[in-house]
């Protein structure tokens, strides 16, 4: 029975040394011959599977590159109908989520706004792009204010002063190391949805993004503000930081702090809640003015962190006499 586990070179190597020196035959020679023979053999099928294989290579390799160029160019394909009007087309593949999609449309126009618009002037805008979901086509306009960043308190205290912002101390105590970085005013975006000048408003960005050839594109409308938000000042100390935030609120509406752990701190008479959320790994006091018409918020940084005597310290340099 053939032996397949075998090369015919294998085999014949083989039946060489089985051959009995006794019959004193001189094999030397022959079994030399054979070698070279085979060797030879196994040396120029190596060298032809060799330059088969470099040829097969470059081959695909040539296949791949033009499969590639051809790739490239027909990415872009379009087709047309009689007419010569485009009924297909290839678009890039699309990577987002409708909501990561809203939110990167949205944050690139606010980058764009804060380009064109001064400190302290507010922008609605409205964002022409058929990719935009129905949430926020829902509500089409967005508003856009661009803040005065204050570097120091009396600066802070002069706009608070012109606006009538809710006021904010300079606070007489704050732990070693820490300083003044920056002090602003929000503004509370009016009007609303749904009210005539809020319909006024988008027919007219509405009537512009028609009359535009932009598939993609900002239109807006600077427009005056009428009501204060918050005054929000921050200090620093390295790359850790306390925020201070005073919001105006309408008086006798009940406020809610969210949290997941509260104590009641009791600073000059005054109850406050210090409440932790591991969401945000910080901590804020709180509390309201005596008329109910701010909410006072300081923040620490998990960074580093305030212990409770700290807040009491702070919160008592805050409140007003």
């Amino acid at each position: 029975m053939r032996d397949y586990g075998q090369s015919d070179e294998d085999r014949m190597l083989r039946s060489l040394e089985l051959q009995s020196v006794e019959d004193e035959i001189d094999v030397t020679p022959a079994i030399m011959r054979q070698v070279r023979q085979i060797h030879q053999k196994k040396q120029g099928r190596g060298f032809r599977n060799r330059r088969k294989y470099f040829m097969m290579a470059s081959l695909s390799a040539i296949l791949i590159l033009s499969s590639m160029s051809v790739y490239a160019s027909q990415y872009f394909i379009q087709i047309k109908n009689k007419e010569g009007e485009i009924i297909l087309t290839t678009m890039k593949p699309w990577k987002y989520t409708e909501s990561e999609y809203n939110a990167k449309r949205e944050r690139e126009t606010e980058e764009e706004l804060s380009k064109r618009l001064k400190p302290g002037e507010q922008a609605v805008y409205y964002i022409k792009d058929r990719h935009m979901t129905s949430s926020a086509k829902k509500y089409p306009l967005n508003y856009f204010y661009k803040t005065i960043q204050h570097p120091n308190y009396n600066d802070l205290a002069k706009e608070i002063e012109e606006k009538g912002a809710p006021l904010l101390q300079e606070p007489e105590y704050v732990p070693s190391g820490y300083f003044f970085d920056r002090g602003q005013i929000q503004i509370r975006n009016e009007p609303v949805w749904g009210t005539p000048e809020y319909e006024s408003l988008l027919n007219e960005l509405k009537e512009q993004a028609a009359r535009s050839d932009e598939e993609q594109g900002l239109f807006y409308k600077r427009v005056s503000w009428s009501k204060i938000a918050s005054t929000v000042m921050e200090y620093r100390k390295d790359e850790s930081r306390i925020i201070f935030i005073a919001f105006a609120r309408e008086k006798g509406s009940k406020a809610g702090v969210p949290t997941e752990q509260a104590v009641k701190l009791t600073v000059n008479g005054k109850e406050m809640i210090l409440s932790s959320n591991s969401v945000s790994a910080n901590r804020k006091l709180t509390w309201l003015s005596d008329n109910e018409e701010v909410m006072y918020v300081i923040t620490d940084d998990p960074k580093d962190p305030l212990s409770n005597d700290d807040f009491a310290k702070i919160a008592a340099g805050l409140l007003q006499e």
